[in-house]
């Protein structure tokens, strides 16, 4: 056999792998798909996975006490469905120009009843200056060093005891590892060990733990770096749990080639979640570090004093610059990333510039929408102002329920067809919204990609507007249930319009 012919073969094998993995068919059933990435797409033409940038609010929380500062920061937000009411936790320290600490680093906490306005709750456990009158939930003790970071959940295993409700891991500023805590409430903790509970990895960063009911396991995520020890850059690695006591670590997570952090752009935390609409998919922001040096642009930067000012403690604390792309994963080791930033500073912002603004808080919440009639939507919290000044702020940012992304079409018409699926359920629920002069129409095809008799785009309704919940069809009937179980997939024809997720319902 010539070079040639066997050259043309592995050609033809690869091309068939290729075209094989393209066309594998997932196991869809009635969970929520999301087109933050190209998971679930098979083709695109004249359309794009476009970003959406959360929306500015109102600031949420102005660190002034003394025990808080201008560096609070490492922030978890999360909502108490038992007892409607958002909580919120951070670290609490300030550092004076030279970069030395002003006082002691607290963890402290806060709440609210709408995720709006928030107040600090007088836990009264901690003296500060000779009074218990505070917000702090966690100070240095005989037994426990600082406490460097601290992300709270709300643990939903079924093994969870009433003691333990809420659970955190924390790590402490003696550098010996990560710490587990409990509480009944989220307000009153107590260490589970006195032991680190696992000392595998850096940890200088805000460490998170969850329940994954996908995976009925805890899952720990935190901070390497990629040559060992504190060399290399910044990256994210996986430990799994059956106890929240004893941990095994799955290594490094993975991105394709071309996605992966890198030097000039560290992901420094992670903030990985399951998000609560679709718990089969993992969304993440891990907060870019990006330190050009000192360039002349740098100069150009929102409060050029101060920075002046902290480049004398070190350079980066002055040059460093961070902001936040979003990742998402269906088996939690395997990531892709987001084609452009997710928050963004801004036009010369003052206080979004500095090294340590940006950072999304960790968990997503969803509240009322401030405008009127307007359906509830996505809030997330960042902090911002870190290091500028006595005081640092959280502010919250909106975006519309499942809004990260979506696959997108301008004025020219454009499709996009999904990989092959099953499902199970009657009918299909879409997120999405046009223009007014927009419009989005789909049909099933088979396994050989024809149209079905019966819901083909000639057949389709045609939608125009914008809804969470688009119940589609196909003259005037919204019933799909006969092709439930069976390989299908969809193709969507769209004019100037974002398609942002899809359900069986």
């Amino acid at each position: 056999m010539s070079l040639r012919n066997v050259l043309w073969g592995l050609l033809l094998a690869l091309m068939f792998a290729v075209t094989a993995a393209a066309q594998e068919v997932y196991p869809l059933g009635a969970d929520r798909e999301v087109f933050w990435d190209d998971t679930m797409i098979a083709s695109m033409s004249d359309c794009q996975i476009l970003v959406h940038q959360p929306v500015p609010r109102e600031v949420a929380v102005t660190c002034d006490k003394p025990w808080e500062g201008n560096n609070c920061g490492y922030w978890t937000v999360l909502y108490d469905d038992q007892a409607k009411i958002y909580r919120a936790y951070a670290q609490g320290v300030s550092f004076d120009s030279g970069g030395q600490k002003g006082h002691r680093l607290v963890i402290v906490t806060y709440e609210s009843v709408d995720g709006v306005h928030w107040t600090r709750p007088n836990v009264g456990r901690f003296e500060w200056e000779g009074s218990k009158d505070n917000n702090i939930i966690l100070f240095e003790t005989a037994s426990h060093a600082e406490c460097h970071d601290f992300s709270p959940f709300i643990d939903t295993s079924p093994n969870a005891k009433p003691e333990a409700r809420y659970k955190a891991i924390g790590f402490t500023m003696d550098l010996s590892g990560l710490y587990a805590y409990q509480s009944p409430d989220g307000l009153h903790w107590t260490p589970i060990s006195d032991k680190p509970v696992y000392t595998d990895g850096a940890f200088d960063t805000q460490n998170i733990t969850f329940w994954s009911e996908k995976e009925q396991k805890y899952i720990l995520y935190y901070r390497i770096f990629s040559e060992g020890g504190y060399n290399g850059i910044r990256i994210i690695a996986r430990a799994v749990s059956d106890d929240y006591l004893h941990w095994t670590n799955e290594g490094p997570i993975l991105f394709p080639e071309g996605e992966e952090p890198t030097e000039g752009a560290q992901d420094y935390v992670n903030q990985i979640l399951p998000y609560y609409r679709a718990p089969n998919i993992y969304l993440g922001f891990p907060a870019r570090y990006v330190d050009n040096g000192l360039i002349r642009a740098t100069e150009y930067l929102p409060e050029w004093e101060s920075r002046q000012e902290r480049m004398k403690q070190a350079q980066r604390v002055g040059t460093v610059a961070t902001d936040s792309v979003y990742i998402t994963s269906r088996d939690g080791i395997h990531f892709r990333r987001s084609n452009e930033a997710f928050l963004s500073p801004g036009l010369k912002t003052a206080g979004n510039w500095s090294y340590g603004d940006n950072y999304l808080a960790w968990s997503v919440v969803e509240t009322d929408s401030t405008r009127d009639d307007c359906p509830r939507e996505l809030s997330l919290y960042a902090p911002e102002s870190c290091l500028t000044g006595e005081v640092s702020r959280l502010r919250r940012y909106t975006l519309r329920i499942d809004g990260f992304g979506s696959v997108h079409a301008k004025n020219k018409i454009g499709e996009m067809t999904t990989r092959p699926f099953t499902f199970t359920g009657k009918e299909l629920s879409l997120n999405l919204g046009t223009s007014a002069a927009g419009f989005v129409k789909m049909e099933f095809l088979d396994e050989a990609g024809n149209p079905i008799p019966g819901f083909t785009l000639e057949e389709c309704d045609m939608f125009f507007g914008d809804t969470l919940d688009w119940r589609c069809s196909w003259n005037g009937s919204t019933d799909v249930s006969s092709l439930a179980g069976k390989t299908v997939s969809l193709r969507f024809v769209m004019h100037e319009a974002d398609l942002y997720s899809m359900k069986f319902e």
